[in-house]
């Protein structure tokens, strides 16, 4: 048996709502999306943090990723812009876009092209920042965003139905999963055989890429909001209130199975973060709680953090070994995952 611990290593104070959160590739720097507008860059994370303001968005920053294997990093405001910026100063920061409709959701491909969402429209950029184009815009505003693990196809989340673009190779092609209601997540499995959506009618929709069938497991009491799969694509933890439910996709897979059910906070959830190449799931919510657990070995957390304010965001290093962790309250915290084997007493 593993027994495991959260270990705060670093506080800062940023005196903003936190809305959104990037790290680097090489786990050593976070980006910072500020909700009275500030673009924030944390260096030295989890060590000894040194903050510094890259760019500012009028009235207030939506969201923020950092583009895999460089130091470039695109953000989006209310003031209807899209920027990219250097981490190292290096270049002056760059305006992608700039328009009455905001730019809600970014991100990255593997190979570093960029999507956004503006409405009804996705965008995307290349690796070097040139436009390739937007797509034909669709029927309802896109509520969420999600590339495959090739970054050939992306997927946008919309009202009754789940699009799915292919990029690459040419030419451009779009399927859509028609639905009864809205999706408001997306989310591929990392071996990119399934693909998911949260629903505003208390659902998860599921596709099966091989094949195109639909399944769909529901009985949640509110709209599904969090959908996150775990690194081997073997688990799903979902959302929809105070309470996770994990599917497991082992076996016969989930339709039809008894999903488990995990409860330890006393307020709505709203994030989750399973660990990129391991087991470790954390979740934080409106209860001030981040809880670290490990689905399908136990049934309660095996960590609890309290923290000064509402979690806002959860974001693990890529190498896995560090959880940042986002308050509204605008306190951003560094916890080191501490994992050691527990020898049975003799």
């Amino acid at each position: 048996m593993i027994a495991a611990h959260l270990a705060k290593r670093a506080t800062v104070a940023l005196d903003t709502y936190i809305v959104d959160c990037a790290w680097s590739s090489d786990s050593t720097a976070l980006a910072i999306a500020g909700g009275e507008g500030a673009v924030l860059l944390i260096t030295r994370a989890a060590a000894n943090p040194e903050v510094r303001k890259l760019g500012q968005h009028a009235l207030g920053t939506l969201a923020i990723a950092w583009q895999p294997g460089s130091g470039t990093i695109a953000s989006s405001g209310q003031d209807g812009t899209l920027m990219l910026w250097n981490a190292a100063a290096a270049v002056p920061a760059k305006l992608l876009n700039s328009g009455t409709t905001w730019t809600e959701h970014l991100a990255y491909a593997p190979d570093g092209k960029l999507a956004a969402a503006t409405g009804k429209t996705l965008d995307i950029w290349s690796r070097e920042g040139e436009r390739m184009g937007p797509l034909a815009p669709h029927a309802s505003t896109v509520a969420a965003i999600a590339w495959d693990a090739s970054g050939r196809e992306l997927a946008a989340a919309t009202n009754r139905a789940m699009w799915v673009h292919r990029i690459e190779p040419p030419p451009l092609a779009a399927r859509a999963y028609e639905v009864a209601s809205a999706c408001l997540t997306a989310a591929f499995s990392p071996n990119g055989r399934v693909l998911v959506a949260g629903m505003q009618d208390g659902a998860v929709h599921l596709w099966y890429r091989a094949s195109a069938r639909d399944a769909h497991m529901r009985g949640y009491g509110a709209r599904v909001a969090l959908t996150y799969w775990s690194a081997n694509s073997r688990h799903l933890a979902t959302s929809a209130g105070a309470q996770i439910v994990i599917w497991d996709f082992g076996g016969k897979g989930p339709e039809g199975s008894t999903p488990l059910e995990l409860s330890a906070h006393t307020d709505r959830i709203d994030c989750l973060a399973y660990q990129p190449g391991g087991p470790w799931l954390a979740s934080g919510g409106r209860d001030w709680r981040v809880a670290l657990w490990w689905p399908g070995k136990a049934d309660l957390p095996v960590d609890v953090q309290l923290c000064a304010s509402e979690v806002s965001v959860l974001r693990w290093s890529p190498d896995g070994r560090v959880l940042a962790v986002g308050e509204r309250g605008g306190q951003l915290s560094f916890y080191a995952l501490v994992t050691k084997s527990a020898t049975p007493a003799r």
